[in-house]
């Protein structure tokens, strides 16, 4: 089953917009194309196993219905993916415990160059992925693995590291109506669950349940108890992903930056929260690197 995200997605009418407003937080964005079989494009921002996705329409006739609908809500997080190892046998697993699932199928993107790099993904909840990807993430298996995989993301654009010190996906958080529920939902498709009780998060405004993978990383569901990030997902556009925390070298040294570009920015205990107006609709903070618990 899976370890790890693969990567988180944020989506937007202008990708040249959401590009900048993430060039201007200090992320290195590199690589991209276009997805023949979804009429979108995108753009990535690396961060170690994982990277998140800035994407746009870019066939409207082709693209997917629901993320029309959903960017019709507003720009920001529209899905996250989990990195599978052997997705034929994942999904084997999955419908041996009666999980419906569709694929694995195939998805490419062809880049500005004409060179194409191949997955595999299985969704939930049926074979349109736009539809699938949220609240419960897709699975995907890329092609290649390790440094090739990673020369490949980057394409002619190169690996680099980021300004502000990014290194790794951390967290993602799910808003939820009914924790309880969701909780099964995971437990049931991917064998995750809950690694500590029900606790309240004051920077979500919302009580919380965190499920740990394998490699560390956190996906924590969120039930909104009052205004904040996780009401404001569930009220525009439903259950799905509301912020994502991304690993960086020091976290003070990022404030630092942030503050010498005039970006606004909150401290919480050790981590710094960036308004979603900032970063083209998608609420990020930043967390230290090693911290366990992404509080």
């Amino acid at each position: 089953m899976p370890t790890r995200f693969d990567h988180v997605i944020t989506a937007a009418p202008d990708l040249d917009q959401v590009e900048a407003a993430f060039a201007r937080l200090g992320f290195t964005v590199t690589g991209g194309g276009t997805h023949p079989h979804l009429g979108t494009r995108n753009r990535l921002l690396l961060l170690g196993e994982g990277y998140v996705e800035l994407l746009a329409i870019a066939e409207a006739a082709r693209v997917s219905p629901a993320l029309t609908r959903r960017l019709a809500a507003g720009a920001g997080w529209v899905g996250f993916a989990l990195q599978s190892a052997d997705i034929a046998a994942d999904v084997l697993t999955m419908r041996g415990r009666g999980i419906a699932v569709w694929g694995p199928s195939v998805g490419r993107l062809v880049a500005p160059n004409g060179m194409v790099r191949g997955w595999r993904v299985a969704t939930l909840r049926g074979a349109d992925l736009w539809a699938a990807a949220e609240p419960l993430p897709f699975l995907i298996q890329h092609d290649t693995s390790g440094e090739q995989h990673q020369r490949e993301l980057a394409g002619a654009g190169g690996l680099a590291a980021h300004a502000n010190g990014a290194r790794s996906l951390a967290e993602v958080a799910v808003a939820t109506r009914d924790l309880d529920a969701a909780g099964r939902r995971f437990a049931r498709a991917y064998d995750l669950v809950a690694t500590d009780a029900v606790r309240p998060d004051l920077t979500l405004n919302a009580d919380v349940l965190a499920l740990t993978l394998a490699s560390g990383e956190r996906l924590v569901l969120a039930h909104p108890t009052g205004p904040g990030i996780a009401q404001r997902r569930l009220g525009s556009a439903g259950e799905g992903v509301c912020r994502v925390s991304i690993a960086v070298a020091d976290v003070l040294a990022t404030a630092a930056f942030l503050r010498g570009r005039g970006i606004p920015c909150d401290e919480e205990t050790g981590a710094l929260a960036v308004d979603a107006a900032v970063s083209g609709g998608a609420a990020v903070r930043f967390v230290s690197a090693g911290r366990e618990d992404g509080e």
